[in-house]
């Protein structure tokens, strides 16, 4: 597809996926990814709909994460969390809505695996630990979220998300701990970057992928000048 038909084509797809997206989740749902079923809640994110979670779930498969303390936030359904704890991690999963983390205990449940749930806005009602990967789906288009469910889409006007969860999460990690974040060509990645940098953070892109008319990317974080707590 030629460059200006992929960005006709974005235009469109901007302006309906959204729209689309909600009305498809807005009933509950079963997806199934790597032999894992999961149920997703009215209002929850889905994990098939879009590329991201299958994008982070491809860098899991390729990691050894038995015994390994692994948060994922904005946990949405759970799947990740769900897939990080049959592959032996000590798992945590957070989300700042009520029903996600619902949903996640849910699947966990379901498929008799130990995580962690913690209803939290990024780390703030987390207990302070250090975690050996923290992965992050974000939300990255800037408004404000009005609702629940809004907040696995926004985040604020002036990316207030990003900004609180860089400043927060230093305090989490330690020297070999890092944070994988699943961005796309879609979101302004130089401001989110800039953002990471100002808070210390080394940011690197370990992977990249195109689905459809759009690029995605893997970035590892990771702090500088730790020190102990």
């Amino acid at each position: 597809m030629g460059k200006w038909r992929r960005n006709i084509f974005k235009r469109i797809s901007s302006i309906l996926l959204l729209p689309l997206s909600k009305w498809y989740m807005s009933t509950e749902r079963t997806a199934t990814v790597e032999a894992i079923t999961v149920t997703i809640k009215a209002g929850v994110f889905h994990p098939t709909l879009f590329f991201s979670t299958k994008f982070l779930l491809g860098w899991l498969k390729k990691q050894a994460l038995q015994n390994l303390s692994v948060i994922e936030l904005g946990a949405g359904s759970g799947l990740l969390s769900v897939y990080a704890a049959k592959k032996g991690a000590i798992v945590t999963a957070s989300d700042i809505s009520e029903t996600a983390c619902a949903n996640v205990q849910e699947n966990a449940w379901k498929h008799d695996v130990k995580i962690a749930v913690i209803r939290s806005d990024l780390f703030t009602d987390i207990p302070w630990q250090y975690f050996d990967v923290i992965i992050i789906n974000p939300p990255y288009y800037p408004k404000m979220p009005s609702n629940e469910s809004e907040y696995a889409w926004f985040c604020g006007e002036d990316f207030e998300y990003f900004q609180k969860l860089f400043f927060q999460m230093k305090r989490f990690m330690n020297a070999a701990s890092k944070a994988i974040m699943v961005l796309s060509e879609d979101c302004n990645i130089a401001i989110i970057q800039s953002l990471a940098i100002q808070h210390g953070f080394y940011w690197q892109m370990i992977e990249q992928k195109r689905m459809l008319f759009e690029e995605n990317y893997l970035f590892e974080i990771k702090p500088g000048n730790v020190h102990e707590q």
